[in-house]
């Protein structure tokens, strides 16, 4: 049997070649799981065109400093009120009296409509299928359900049978 030196010294060689091949990383790495952060890109200045061709519309160039102030908004009172564009027409008793039935009929025809649901998500209607399930069924190879062949068709001529056939086998 070897001593503690010899193992620790393996332990060790193991770590070191794992390290080597990738495998762990080293001891004083961040073990929160993640690969190592590499090269730091924090200043590095990417070109507007480059920032342009890759965003597209999207891209807004930021070379106008912050402003601490909002804007003022500034109202433009016009000096010449605005004209109606057309004289107000008085609705007379005849066309009101023309217009009254027509709005009924509407909200009749509406309510026809959205009570035998002609109005819906299916404008086609009910469909009738052309084929069966069985024959769907038997065309992708299913087998049709049978009658049961047991020897009785209710349950307690099955208890029955079960038990003369547990009595005959003692």
């Amino acid at each position: 049997m070897q001593g503690i030196g010899d193992f620790a010294e393996k332990l060790i060689n193991e770590q070191v070649g794992n390290i080597k091949e990738g495998k762990e990383l080293p001891p004083g790495a961040p073990s929160n799981g993640l690969a190592p952060a590499g090269k730091d890109i924090s200043k590095v200045k990417v070109p507007d065109s480059f920032m342009k061709e890759v965003l597209g519309e999207s891209f807004h160039p930021q070379d106008t400093p912050t402003t601490n102030s909002i804007p003022e908004l500034v109202w433009s009172d016009s000096e010449e009120p605005e004209a109606p564009a057309q004289n107000p027409q008085v609705i007379t008793e005849e066309t009101v009296k023309q217009l009254v039935p027509l709005l009924e009929e509407v909200r009749d025809l509406l309510k026809e409509m959205t009570s035998t649901g002609s109005i819906g998500v299916n404008m086609a209607g009910p469909q009738k299928d052309s084929n069966s399930w069985d024959n769907i069924e038997k065309k992708y190879g299913y087998l049709t359900a049978k009658p049961s062949t047991l020897p009785g068709n209710t349950r307690k001529q099955i208890l029955k049978k079960s038990i003369r056939d547990k009595l005959k086998r003692k």
